[in-house]
């Protein structure tokens, strides 16, 4: 009997798997695969969650040290023979309009360097707006290398982990549960559902009904050499991401309900209106890559990390919607501390079922 298995292969998954190897925990990782591929793929790698001062501080608590989480990520996947994750500061401006003021003192509140976005508007240049805000410490990452860093580094930490393998329902059995996968069953004395969108369906016969919703989410990648901003671009209608290789990413869609992960020409049609609008010089420039994932929406700003009262021993990960990578090392951390018994740095009330 294992000690702990995840079910769910993303970014969190990962990390709580690794949080728990550092504790000593035999970990096993079921990962479905290409056929459920991770939301954690095919974002955009922001640090930081959008607008970041509309959200409640259940969210903030989770998001404000990610940078600094990542970047000490990518020293020990980097050590493990992994790539190189690129966790850094790029900084962002984001068109507040009437929300200047309230961004402002969000900032302030919180200790995040951030000001007016006049000096970056006409550095870049940009079209003038009214109401931006520069946000200089905000970081990016690439996400995909992140997931080929960890694929790297877990099995180097005492972390096995199988995929493609799909999970059906969990039994209990004396001192821990019983896992129904495709390829045969695995026992565990604990077991963490981070499944993204597909985590309801295996919660749902242990007594526990969570409103998740898959969103569709869709990317354009423009090529190397386009002109850059030099830091990420936040607008109502999307967002704009330079990466240090000389690519831009421009995202994203929201499609809510469905769950087919396959691009589509409209999107790709307002992705790329919507892009020209925030950094006019893709107007000129056609994208070389279009992508979707599928996000764990839902109607709550911040998600569930708690274990299922109904179900000693099984504890849960769930709708971290648009903010999951950002958010990822602060809740694996609690959950891993939950799952040790340990009191977490973060208080976990606001997060329990």
């Amino acid at each position: 009997m294992k000690d702990v298995v995840v079910i769910g292969g993303g970014v969190l998954g990962q990390l709580t798997a690794l949080a728990l190897s550092d504790r000593g925990r035999q970990v096993h990782v079921l990962d479905a695969g290409p056929v459920r591929p991770p939301a954690s793929w095919a974002g955009g790698g922001i640090l930081s969650a959008l607008f970041p001062w509309r959200y409640p501080e259940a969210l903030t608590a989770l998001t404000r040290d990610a940078l600094s989480a990542y970047q000490a990520i990518g020293e020990r996947m980097l050590s493990a023979g992994g790539p190189d994750p690129e966790a850094r500061a790029t900084g962002m401006l984001a068109y507040a309009g009437d929300d200047q003021a309230a961004a402002l003192a969000w900032a302030a509140r919180h200790g995040v360097r951030a000001e007016a976005g006049d000096a970056f508007l006409a550095a870049a240049p940009l079209p003038p707006k009214p109401g931006s805000v520069w946000l200089p410490g905000v970081g990016t990452l690439r996400n995909p290398r992140l997931l080929k860093g960890l694929a790297r580094l877990l099995p180097a930490c005492g972390v096995s982990v199988e995929r493609p393998v799909s999970v059906s329902q969990l039994t209990p059995i004396p001192g821990g549960w019983n896992i129904i996968t495709d390829k045969g069953n695995v026992t565990a004395r604990q077991v963490l559902i981070a499944a993204g969108a597909w985590s309801a369906a295996l919660l749902k016969p242990l007594g526990v009904t969570l409103p998740l919703v898959p969103v569709q989410g869709e990317m354009l990648l423009y090529p190397a050499g386009t002109p850059s901003p030099g830091a990420v671009l936040l607008a109502r209608e999307g967002y704009v991401i330079p990466r240090a290789d000389g690519h831009i990413l421009v995202g994203s869609t929201l499609r809510r309900g469905t769950w087919d992960q396959r691009p589509t020409a409209e999107a790709a049609e307002a992705l790329r209106g919507m892009a020209a609008e925030i950094w006019p010089p893709l107007a000129e420039v056609t994208p070389v890559a279009q992508w979707a994932g599928l996000r764990p929406g839902s109607d709550r700003a911040w998600p569930w990390l708690s274990g299922v009262p109904q179900a000693p021993g099984v504890f849960v990960a769930a709708g971290h919607y648009r903010n999951g990578l950002v958010s990822a090392p602060a809740s694996a951390a609690l959950l891993a501390s939950l799952m040790c018994g340990e009191t977490p740095a973060t208080d976990p009330a606001a997060y329990s079922l």
